[in-house]
């Protein structure tokens, strides 16, 4: 199969990374790619969602596989499935899981699915009336897509409606934030659950654990994801059926009866509480950095199943294999992240590890010296060993053996502070 990749952080990576292991594979394009996938194939321009329609009809592509959201949401798979070629990713109308909180919102009413109480408010005024009556702390969320952004856990009432005011008033996240969830705050422990589906039939991968705040033990603003381990042992056999039966299913079948069909893989990030699974949110790709410490894990050939999924043929059995042991992904990110990342900064030491792997995300090749930074979260450093204490302490000799100007990390991914 030919396959091209769209996207260029460490998310591509990993994917173009397990995707070249396979023997199915005859050529990998990736658009816009970065430094690090062009050691795996091909890194190509194109313009917009046009140009990459047209150059996969010129090279015969078998296979789209869409990184980011922002494309699924403006229909990248539509126009993908008007020429025929296949794409792993929803539709436009499925993408909305992601692409509005209020949406998914209203699925997870309809359905029965666990969540967090809510509203969704689209004027400053009721918005602040309802937070004046809530409990705290309380979760805003921009109803659009923010870049993992979007979200602000509020302390304080003040907190909340300087959040409130951002989005829908001085229009901090524009059209995004034109409309906002104002959320009930859920305790307990996050998972990330990955599910692939295409349209009728799932299956899971195993669980994932991210660390979302800048800094240790929860604190700071939230990023995309300042680290991740897999699997998550607060994950049970029957704690993943109950999420089975209890979310996947319910949303599936949902999103089938509306003539919605999903195809992809759904991505929950969930809280884990006394009362059960909860959902935070949903996301209709792969996560990041969450994708880091899954594939590496993944004995199964990859590219197969995410074909059959993009062509509504997906094979439940025989179960997907994996290797024993966990993963560890440690993000480094630049300083002034997530507000106002430095680039240009060189970046030392990247090169290939026994047992672990370099994943590029923000980086740039500078022309002369090699790696620069070039985006906020720059590197993921991904390891893997028996267990996790092992494979923690693999990533974090990762993380010393790389090195630029104003590197952030946080020191507690996948257990105590280091």
């Amino acid at each position: 199969m030919k396959v091209l990749v769209l996207g260029s952080g460490g998310r591509e990576h990993a994917l173009g990374w397990k995707l070249k292991q396979s023997p199915l594979l005859t050529e990998l394009f990736f658009t816009p790619g970065n430094p690090g996938t062009a050691e795996l194939g091909r890194n190509v321009s194109l313009a917009d969602n046009a140009a990459l329609v047209e150059f996969a009809r010129e090279n015969a592509v078998d296979l789209v596989i869409v990184g980011p959201e922002q494309p699924l949401v403006d229909g990248i798979a539509d126009r993908l499935a008007e020429i025929g070629v296949a794409c792993f990713g929803p539709s436009a109308a499925a993408a909305r899981l992601e692409g509005s909180k209020a949406f998914a919102k209203q699925v997870m009413d309809a359905t029965g699915i666990p969540t967090a109480a809510y509203q969704a408010f689209t004027e400053l005024e009721p918005a602040l009336a309802y937070v004046a009556e809530q409990s705290l702390p309380i979760v805003i969320k921009a109803d659009g897509l923010a870049g993992g952004k979007g979200v602000t856990i509020c302390q304080t009432e003040l907190e909340a409606q300087a959040a409130l005011r951002e989005a829908l008033q001085e229009g901090r996240f524009g059209a995004a934030g034109s409309t906002v969830v104002v959320e009930e705050f859920l305790t307990g422990t996050e998972a990330s659950v990955h599910i692939i589906c295409d349209g009728e039939r799932f299956i899971p991968l195993i669980t994932a654990q991210d660390h979302k705040t800048l800094y240790e033990d929860g604190k700071g603003p939230n990023t995309g994801g300042m680290g991740t381990f897999a699997p998550s042992p607060m994950v049970t056999p029957e704690l993943m059926t109950r999420i089975e039966e209890e979310i996947a299913r319910p949303v599936f079948e949902h999103m089938q009866r509306e003539g919605q069909p999903f195809r992809g893989v759904l991505f929950a990030g969930l809280m884990l509480t006394w009362n059960g699974p909860k959902v935070l949110e949903f996301n209709v790709r792969f996560g990041d950095p969450e994708t880091q410490v899954i594939l590496p894990l993944l004995q199964t050939d990859l590219l197969p199943i995410l074909h059959q999924a993009a062509t509504g043929t997906l094979q439940t059995e025989p179960p997907l294999k994996w290797h024993d042991g966990h993963a560890v992904c440690v993000v480094l990110a630049a300083e002034g992240y997530p507000r106002a990342p430095r680039k240009g900064d060189k970046i030392t030491g990247v090169g290939a590890y026994e047992q672990g792997v370099v994943f590029q995300a923000g980086t740039k090749s500078d022309g002369h010296s090699g790696l620069v930074t070039a985006g906020g979260r720059v590197l993921g450093l991904t390891a893997w060993d028996a267990n996790l204490q092992a494979a923690r302490t693999r990533a974090y000799q990762l993380v010393d053996k790389i090195d630029f100007a104003g590197k952030h990390y946080r020191r507690d991914i996948g257990g105590a502070s280091r």
